[in-house]
């Protein structure tokens, strides 16, 4: 994949309801450090399509990719390094899909076609192994609880403490910022925290 999209949307075509989750990472200082858009797309329509409308809708720079077709980065995170081995791990975008329980991606997101009520998780892995043993978005997984009550949520608010905070916070953090609906809700801003 080159780094665009492409993207053909045809008039009255069916769509499909799908809830995106898009989690920074702990030691990610910037707010909110996790995303959520259950956007409405063209049945027969990619995670890669799907990521890229999310950006779009939040105008924010699009997704960027290697030749090889790995995920660089989301709205410029990281600023440098596509699938870096580091001597602590692995630091990349790891893939995910929802429903019971998350499950980790073993095909690319241009590979792969949504369907309704589908979701899509993107989490960063600073120091992965790229496999399985990653942690997975820190989000529920099932479309419905994902997408519940969106409108009712308050806004994002800075928060501080050190990287890998308590499992309360992270949960608190994710509460606060879920961000819902067809161009509804809060727009996606994300900020470096000092």
């Amino acid at each position: 994949m080159s780094g665009a999209v492409t993207r053909t949307v045809v008039a009255n075509a069916p769509t499909v309801r799908v809830a995106v989750v898009i989690d920074f990472g702990p030691s990610a200082r910037m707010s909110p450090r996790i995303v959520i858009k259950c956007p409405k797309v063209p049945a027969g329509t990619n995670g890669a399509t799907v990521l890229a409308s999310v950006a779009d809708s939040f105008h924010v720079p699009a997704p960027t990719y290697a030749a090889s077709g790995l995920l660089c980065s989301i709205d410029g995170y990281p600023s440098t390094g596509c699938g870096t081995l580091t001597s602590a791990g692995y630091a990349y975008w790891s893939y995910w899909h929802g429903g019971r329980h998350w499950s980790y991606a073993n095909v690319g997101p241009a590979e792969w076609t949504v369907t309704n009520d589908d979701v899509e998780g993107w989490r960063f892995e600073d120091h992965g192994a790229a496999n399985p043993s990653d942690a997975a978005p820190a989000l529920p997984s099932d479309f419905e609880t994902v997408c519940a009550d969106a409108a009712t949520s308050p806004a994002p608010t800075p928060t501080s403490g050190p990287p890998g905070g308590s499992t309360t916070l992270l949960i608190g953090v994710a509460l606060l910022v879920i961000v819902l609906g067809g161009g509804a809700g809060i727009r996606w801003r994300r900020q470096q925290r000092t």
